[in-house]
């Protein structure tokens, strides 16, 4: 796999990777909180027939830059990542897919900017007014706890392997997150690119895109949701009905980290929604 592009962002350089396929189609794909652009290569072979593909890293995640000042962090910045990269992609064929936070900032970028995507889907986006309110919520716990450093890769790799929720991941996604996620250090062991300190930071600023805003969009678009029955699934019916034209859409074998655990059946459903718009 190629180096990404790196291009300028509000608040540091925002990196694009290039993830292959063919046609008049582009596909761009907006990663979750934690995560990476890179982790979605798996998702993306499945339509390298159908369309350009193409994954941003927002800022403090990946190889993008982080923020220095705690505001910034804010996801409507998030989402000005992803406009940024749609007007460096250009062309007038383009088709969006967003999982978690990167759903959120791919539909603000369609609030912003009517008719930028010819097609959506957003996979349990997080897009709850104050979900995250508090200085000290569980899930800020969590990000700011993970373990950032590693001896090594392969012992990244047993120890995501063998919990939750990375241990659901499809075994080739599991090793693409281990392979891009960190960087080597001089002593040879493998730190997190995206800090647990960013990791809860980017946390404590969802809900600053307020649902209210969805009832702008005026594009259809494809809310999927998972079976788990977690918080997410339950603000995706949330967000569905805000939406004025929202078609639902319902895996219930899956998860909230659904694309990476069950890449080929969320493309396909990716497929259908690209063909019908084209």
């Amino acid at each position: 796999m190629s180096e990404p592009e790196m291009i300028d962002g509000a608040v540091g350089k925002i990196a694009i990777h290039d993830l292959g396929g063919s046609g008049d189609n582009t596909l761009l794909i907006c990663h979750a909180t934690g995560f990476l652009g890179r982790v979605y290569r798996a998702f993306a072979d499945q339509l390298a027939n159908d369309a350009r593909l193409f994954a941003l890293d927002m800022r403090a995640h990946g190889d993008s830059q982080a923020p220095l000042e705690e505001a910034d962090f804010d996801w409507r910045g998030m989402a000005d990542d992803v406009a940024r990269v749609v007007d460096h992609l250009g062309g007038d064929v383009l088709h969006g897919f967003g999982h978690s936070m990167g759903g959120a900032a791919l539909l603000e970028v369609e609030r912003a900017k009517p008719k930028t995507f010819r097609s959506a889907m957003v996979f349990e986006p997080v897009v709850p007014p104050g979900m995250f309110a508090e200085d000290d919520h569980p899930i800020q716990r969590v990000a700011a706890a993970r373990q950032r450093t590693f001896p090594s890769r392969g012992s990244a790799l047993l120890r995501y392997s063998a919990r939750p929720p990375l241990g659901l991941f499809r075994a080739d996604v599991l090793h693409d997150y281990v392979q891009h996620a960190f960087v080597e250090d001089e002593d040879g062991q493998v730190t997190l690119k995206c800090t647990p300190e960013n990791e809860a930071t980017t946390f404590s600023m969802a809900g600053t895109i307020p649902m209210s805003s969805l009832a702008e969009i005026e594009l259809e678009v494809t809310v999927a949701r998972s079976g788990d029955g977690g918080l997410p699934a339950q603000l995706a019916l949330a967000v569905q009905d805000t939406l004025p034209n929202a078609i639902a859409l319902e895996f219930p074998t899956l998860t909230h980290f659904g694309p990476l655990q069950d890449p080929v059946i969320v493309a396909n459903e990716m497929r259908k929604i690209m063909r019908a718009a084209s």
